[in-house]
């Protein structure tokens, strides 16, 4: 996928070896011979974890540009604007679609969350679209976009604070291509796609912290996004499939590698009636799914209530097959999962460790002793492969994306102080070993 166009509508979770009934043996000639020529491993060699930076800094010299006051639209601010300017927007209803495309370090903000709506009329493509260095959008909401409700491309330098998008078509809170960013304080519900996506990065210098993702088809989905890159301190609940860091063809670098996935609550991602026009039924019924991904870190999360599995790995068949390998799932607590609470399926390429969680059945059998294992579990990959092969033949469940559930919104706080503080930089890019390390 390049810039502004939607990845490759289907996520294959697995392949090759026909319905859940087949056998194992034919499962591993068939995913097994599709290895041949793959690639399994990353040259790259960035850690997982984004370390927390500094606080942004203050912009000290600034216009605020106010709307309605002084812009009739969000778009005419925008493009009165100088970089490190603030756009000011009162409540009020905006049927636009914003482009910042020649303004760099310029702030959009709302003065109430709930009450600054961007609402595309299920005809207009993104509420927000970004694709120069540090544009940051604060305490908005946008709903009823074809395409995405807040949306990063090909930039250094980003952040979504306090943001609200829901009932978008495809993705709620997105980025590709781009480094150095934030996502936090957000909510995103009723997407066909993931809520909040980070793809196409390595390394990504990325958090996202303090966000709620519901009734989407995927809570979190990263395509081959890694290094220094963490998801935190977050909620993904009732999406038809958790947290699914991947790797796929069809967009640059793959394999995914190193992200690390810590402190979450990540629960009952069962949702039948989820939107969804791409890939999630495929990733139904489970928690944190590695699918193809390599070097990962799944660490200090609660997984519980799934119909599948709670934690998985498993390989990714796309033009290449990607097996999951050197993945660390340390300190989880996972319960109540119908299939097994930790599962690694066949193939997978080693290095895979699962130590000192919390958990009851694991596929295969001793999967928490700590033990680099060699072989998964085909039966894994074949619960999710007859999920897939439903899926391809258009009989998987979905609801519809433009009648999804509200956001719950007297429980989504606001930003403090919108109407006084003074716009800031994206995020630090000084002052970390890990930034010196990219320089």
């Amino acid at each position: 996928m390049v810039g502004v166009t939607r990845r490759r509508d289907v996520l294959r979770a697995v392949g090759g070896a026909g319905a859940l009934g087949a056998t194992a043996v034919a499962a591993d000639a068939v995913v097994g011979s599709a290895l041949a020529g793959a690639a399994s491993e990353s040259d790259d060699d960035f850690p997982a974890a984004q370390p927390e930076r500094g606080e942004p800094r203050a912009y000290e010299d600034y216009t605020v540009h106010r709307v309605p006051e002084a812009y009739d639209t969000i778009q005419a601010a925008v493009n009165a604007a100088d970089p490190e300017d603030l756009v000011l927007v009162a409540p009020g209803t905006y049927h636009e679609a914003v482009e910042v495309t020649d303004t760099p370090r310029l702030t959009i903000r709302g003065t109430d969350r709930n009450e600054v709506v961007l609402d595309g009329e299920f005809k207009r493509e993104d509420g927000v679209l970004a694709t120069v260095d540090d544009v940051v959008v604060e305490n908005v909401t946008a709903r009823n976009y074809v395409r995405n409700g807040f949306f990063w491309s090909g930039v250094s330098g980003w952040r979504g604070s306090y943001l609200t998008a829901y009932n978008n078509q495809v993705y709620g809170v997105y980025n590709i291509d781009s480094q150095h960013g934030r996502y936090e304080h957000s909510y995103a519900s009723g997407h066909t796609d993931s809520g909040f996506y980070i793809g196409q990065c390595k390394p990504c210098h990325a958090i996202i912290a303090d966000v709620r993702s519901e009734y989407n088809a995927i809570g979190y989905s990263g395509t081959n996004a890694g290094g220094y890159l963490t998801v935190k301190d977050s909620v993904f609940r009732r999406n038809m499939g958790g947290v699914v860091p991947n790797s796929l063809d069809s967009e640059a670098d793959p394999p995914q590698d190193s992200a690390r996935i810590e402190n979450n609550l990540v629960e009952a991602n069962n949702n039948a009636d989820a939107p969804d026009e791409s890939f999630g039924y495929a990733a139904f019924g489970t928690g944190i799914n590695v699918a193809g991904g390599t070097n990962n870190e799944i660490v200090s999360n609660t997984v519980r209530d799934h119909v599948n599995f709670g934690i998985v790995a498993v390989p990714m068949v796309d033009e290449n097959v990607y097996p999951p390998t050197g993945n660390v799932f340390r300190e989880n607590d996972v319960s109540n999962s119908g299939r097994a609470d930790l599962a690694l399926g066949a193939p997978e390429d080693g290095g895979n460790v699962f130590e000192d969680n919390r958990a009851g059945r694991t596929r295969p059998a001793g999967l928490g002793d700590g033990s680099n294992l060699l072989d998964g579990d085909p039966w894994v990959t074949l619960v999710l492969f007859e999920q897939f092969t439903q899926l391809d033949r258009g009989e998987a469940p979905r609801g519809d994306w433009q009648s999804s559930p509200e956001p719950p919104f007297d429980e989504l706080e606001s930003m403090p102080d919108a109407e006084t503080a003074p716009p800031r930089e994206a995020v630090r890019k000084d002052g970390d070993d890990a930034e010196r390390r990219a320089a």
